[in-house]
């Protein structure tokens, strides 16, 4: 059945909300009811993948094959500033060190674990330590080929980009809900999770619209929030949560600040890098 192109997007969010929790939904309520949700369940590969997923049916319903060849293409638009490289790959980890460097000036010492992944499964599933790790790649794909690949195109078509920052945070942060129960989350450490989700959508709208809507800019971004997270502890204090919407801040202006009146970038035209 064609879908309108005026409810493309409001179709591909509830596709890729629906594709997932019915994967996720079942897990949290086992976890809230004090039960061992299986995180390590195969089916949470259908579930990453529901973004991309949802925009392949919706650009087939509404635009039939080239959609779908046009949505996929964006993959081979590789060629970008070396400074938007170091920012897609780096500011994660930059971020991190910023914040344990100021907890210890402010005499909060921690300690630190490496590949902390491992502490999210149990002795006899260490071999998804290994799975998670060779998987980034292709689940993080799985999200931006969706989030950044379909969704935030759409939404730049209607709103600025601060604006559609926003709106697909918020979908973002709603979209994780079930998974962050599956692990555990409420209270304080929920809402700072919705919280940050919503202030990197608008980091990873800076990357892909200054690297000129580079596609695979977002994916190696996603990419190292994801090894970040994996590799090197929480940290206990939120200040790296602070940290990454503070940089939201300060990126918005400058999402709204170096705007023409097409809705394009001047200072990614000008060749200005971060």
């Amino acid at each position: 059945m064609p879908v309108p192109n005026r409810y493309r997007v409001a179709v591909f969010f509830a596709l890729a909300l629906a594709i997932s929790w019915v994967v996720w939904v079942p897990m949290a309520v086992q976890k809230i009811s004090g039960k061992d949700a299986p995180v390590g369940s195969p089916l949470n590969a259908l579930a990453v993948w529901a973004p991309a997923l949802a925009a392949i049916i919706v650009s087939l319903l509404t635009g039939g094959k080239p959609a779908v060849d046009a949505l996929f293409a964006q993959l081979k638009r590789w060629r970008a500033g070396l400074g938007w490289y170091l920012a897609a790959l780096l500011y994660p980890v930059a971020v991190w060190f910023a914040a344990y460097g100021i907890d210890r000036l402010l005499g909060n010492a921690y300690p630190v674990t490496f590949f902390a992944i491992s502490r999210m499964f149990r002795p006899e599933q260490g071999y998804m330590v290994v799975v998670a790790l060779v998987f980034v790649l292709p689940n993080t794909l799985g999200e931006e080929l969706g989030w950044r690949g379909f969704a935030l195109p759409e939404l730049l078509k209607r709103f600025g980009p601060l604006a559609a920052s926003l709106i697909l945070g918020g979908v973002w942060a709603v979209w994780h809900l079930p998974m962050w129960l599956m692990y555990g989350k409420s209270g304080l450490p929920l809402a700072v999770s919705f919280v940050w989700t919503v202030a990197i959508a608008v980091i990873f709208t800076w990357i892909y619209r200054g690297s000129g809507n580079r596609l695979p800019l977002a994916w190696l971004f996603h990419c190292s929030l994801t090894a970040t997270g994996y590799l090197l502890s929480t940290i206990p204090t939120f200040t790296d949560d602070v940290i990454h919407v503070m940089a939201a801040g300060i990126v918005g202006y400058l999402l709204v600040r170096y705007r023409d009146d097409r809705g394009q970038d001047t200072h990614s035209q000008r060749g200005v890098t971060p």
